[in-house]
């Protein structure tokens, strides 16, 4: 009988932990920028920006993506395992990263890169 319960125990607190979860990630979201609305106050924060790729610069372990909104904006992305790089110059594409101030110019250091058109 205690086997039984446990089992339900199990089950019914898995369920109530993937529901939190699934409740959890819809409320925290990661605000969307323009490039123009990027301060200094925002370093080290994490934003979502969308642009059209304007230039891509692909090197063995980065690629330096410029994308354009109202404002140019230089998006790095550190590469793993030296894979090239799906982005082309036209493409619109959604960056999720952390906000880095070089050379008193904003740049989005990306963890996601995604192709939307």
């Amino acid at each position: 009988m205690q086997e039984k319960n446990l089992l339900k125990i199990a089950l019914i607190s898995s369920l109530l932990g993937l529901l939190i979860l699934y409740l959890i990630s819809n409320i925290m979201q990661i605000k969307e920028y323009g490039a123009e609305n990027i301060i200094p106050d925002n370093e080290d924060d994490f934003i979502k920006i969308k642009g059209v790729v304007s230039n891509v610069v692909d090197k063995e372990k980065v690629a330096v993506i410029k994308i354009l909104q109202p404002k140019e904006l230089t998006v790095l992305l550190f590469k793993k395992d030296n894979k090239t790089m799906p982005v082309k110059q036209g493409n619109e594409i959604e960056v999720i990263g952390k906000v880095n101030q070089y050379e008193n110019k904003n740049e989005v250091i990306a963890d996601k890169v995604r192709v939307v058109r």
